[in-house]
């Protein structure tokens, strides 16, 4: 063992024994104590009635409180509580527009159309017994011939001297794009 551990070890037991003299000498000090405050005993009754006093003394008088009243609402735990403000009632005027507000909202919407035709018919060709038309839209030109299709949506169905028909297709809805040029005539 070095010198530093040795020291160590000194200064604990050297406690610890001062540890042991003070407890000595405070157990000895209580017994004195225990000796001196001894006193003579007193009759059960005076010694029972000393008892119950004392106890009483302990306690705050019960009686002298008053008494809760309880408000019934007050007590409720599980009350429902709202939160949003109160709102005004509404005068028969405003009732009666805010029914006819929610009996146009319940009506059906319309059912959906298919938007305008925006081909312009620019003339027909006849080969082997097909017939092909020429339409512009947008200023891109098209052909189609009967049950061909027109940028994915439009199918064209007849065609006849004064009139053509298509059928847009995502709702299946047939449309009639008339002739009124003439001049663009056919290409034979």
């Amino acid at each position: 063992m070095d010198s530093a551990e040795k020291k160590r070890k000194l200064l604990l037991g050297s406690a610890l024994i001062a540890t042991l003299i003070a407890v000595i000498l405070v157990g000895e000090e209580d017994e004195e104590n225990l000796i001196n405050t001894v006193e003579p005993v007193q009759s059960t009754k005076s010694t029972d009635k000393a008892k119950t006093q004392e106890h009483n003394s302990e306690y705050l008088d019960i009686s002298k409180l008053g008494q809760r009243k309880f408000n019934p609402t007050a007590g409720e735990l599980f009350a429902s509580t709202n939160w949003m403000p109160k709102q005004r009632q509404a005068s028969l005027e405003e009732q009666a527009i805010k029914a006819a507000e929610i009996a146009k909202a319940s009506t059906p919407p319309s059912a959906p159309t298919a938007p305008p035709l925006q081909f312009k018919y620019a003339g027909k060709a006849i080969a082997n017994n097909e017939t092909w038309v020429f339409l512009s839209q947008s200023g891109e030109n098209l052909i189609a011939k009967i049950g061909g299709k027109i940028n994915d949506k439009y199918r064209l169905d007849s065609i006849t001297d004064d009139k053509i028909t298509l059928t847009y297709l995502p709702l299946n809805i047939k449309q009639t794009l008339t002739i009124t040029n003439k001049l663009a005539g056919n290409f034979q």
